[in-house]
């Protein structure tokens, strides 16, 4: 693949990021883009300076975007894209039930954090997107499974478009809480609510656990949310899923060629 730029592209059900990758493995030009609007990923894959020469490899866990997305990538005549549609497809020792309908997403972010730490370590990795996932590994590395649960976004949606009187608001950084008036109590409910729930489901998956797991976050509301939950050594690495797309199309036995 000498002189043929490899680009790793995650499209979930909120936004779609991408990002070069260098021969060390990290990104470069990391770029997040509406979900819905071809218009906007032809102006950035100019101002990226795109070619079809260019080898991708797409996480994805929205078909119907995704068949939009090759639609585009052929009119670019980009034609070496590797797909990851499933948890199935991630190079990765799993315990887990049914991984062909479980979200590449999730497996990818496993892959890349335990790239980051010993391999004798058990960790937890939470990810805070439309939804907020954590997962479990075990001391010898192997993904368990986790839990799902509804981000802060989707949340505030539900709320407002199944409620009669409840409004839309964007949950600002740790509200007050307890609110005076109906979107303070909102904002609360929303944000200390994730909170309490990704502790709980922490201390509930660490259980059984030796040592104390490692915990890595990543996804566009964990920077808000992490500070607020005391474990020690626990980090935010951006970009998870994308670090994890460039281990498992790039740096694994079978690359694409």
């Amino acid at each position: 693949m000498a002189n043929r730029r490899r680009i790793v592209a995650d499209l979930g059900n909120s936004r779609l990021k991408w990002a070069l990758v260098g021969l060390d493995g990290f990104l470069t030009g990391s770029i997040a883009l509406p979900v819905d609007d071809p218009d906007a990923w032809a102006v950035a894959f100019g101002d990226c300076a795109l070619s079809s020469q260019d080898v991708w490899a797409i996480s994805t866990v929205n078909p119907p975007v995704a068949d939009r997305l090759a639609r585009f990538l052929s009119d670019q005549r980009v034609s070496t894209i590797r797909w990851y549609r499933s948890a199935a497809e991630v190079p990765i020792n799993h315990d887990v039930e049914g991984p062909e309908t479980g979200g590449a997403d999730r497996a990818l972010a496993v892959l890349a954090a335990k790239e980051f730490h010993a391999p004798d370590r058990p960790g937890l990795v939470v990810s805070c997107g439309t939804a907020i996932t954590v997962e479990r590994i075990s001391a010898d590395g192997v993904w368990q499974g986790g839990a799902i649960a509804p981000g802060l976004g989707l949340s505030a949606r539900a709320l407002h478009q199944l409620t009669a009187q409840l409004p839309q608001i964007n949950v600002p950084e740790a509200p007050t809480p307890w609110g005076r008036g109906t979107e303070a109590a909102l904002a609360a409910g929303l944000f200390w609510g994730s909170v309490g729930a990704v502790r709980e489901l922490l201390n509930r998956q660490a259980e059984g656990l030796s040592p104390l797991p490692w915990v890595d976050w990543t996804g566009g509301d964990a920077a808000r949310l992490a500070p607020w939950i005391d474990w020690p050594g626990s980090r935010v690495v951006p970009d998870l899923v994308l670090l994890g797309l460039a281990r498992a199309a790039f740096f694994n036995e079978s690359p694409v060629s």
